[in-house]
């Protein structure tokens, strides 16, 4: 009698454990990658524009994702601080462009600003510079 209950009801248990087959709703995969840019193209007191951009997968209603990801996944680290050497050449009658990113860059929260008040941070700007559209 016993050997039968103990069968009985390890036979309801095992059929608890097994998969159904449905693991819940799917996910998306999250994007390494996600920031919102935004640019000012005559400096902060004009009008801007801002965009999605997301990278690996590549996606966001930023005109060229694929271009933009290129040049920021081309760099060892867009959003690393600027080392400035001792001096900083200014340029005077530069362009008056400013941008901001915020986001997330593979797992690290991004807000920076980019301009090119300077030779030492317009350069940052050039180097991904396709992040950055124009013409708008």
């Amino acid at each position: 009698m016993r050997w039968a209950l103990a069968l009985t009801a390890l036979t309801m248990l095992v059929p608890a454990g097994c998969g159904g087959g449905d693991d819940g709703p799917a996910t998306t995969a999250q994007a390494a990658i996600d920031l919102s840019v935004t640019v000012w193209p005559t400096g902060e007191a004009g009008d801007s524009e801002t965009w999605t951009l997301r990278c690996e997968p590549t996606g966001g209603d930023h005109p060229d994702p694929a271009d933009a990801c290129a040049a920021l996944t081309a760099v060892a680290d867009p959003f690393g601080p600027v080392q400035p050497p001792k001096r900083c050449a200014e340029i005077p009658g530069g362009e008056e462009s400013v941008a901001e990113i915020d986001g997330d860059y593979r797992g690290r929260a991004v807000h920076t600003r980019f301009s090119h008040e300077n030779a030492c941070v317009s350069g940052r700007w050039d180097r991904i510079a396709a992040v950055f559209p124009t013409g708008f």
